[in-house]
């Protein structure tokens, strides 16, 4: 979708986007992850804006207490 290629590269410039996807597992700067693409976050969205998929979570193990 061009307006979500769009966007995420207006929130990469921001400094605000999606993290690196090797930066995901263990890293509490990024505690978010996307099941569908693997992109690390560091808040959690609802969609992801990378790939469109809906779960973006904390992976297993990760932030847990």
């Amino acid at each position: 979708m061009v307006g979500t290629k769009a966007i995420g590269r207006l929130l990469r410039l921001a400094g605000v986007g999606p993290g690196d996807r090797t930066e995901s597992m263990g890293n509490p700067e990024f505690p978010y992850v996307c099941r569908g693409c693997g992109t690390a976050y560091d808040v959690q969205y609802h969609v992801c804006p990378e790939c469109g998929g809906f779960s973006v979570d904390r992976p297993p193990g990760v932030g847990a207490d």
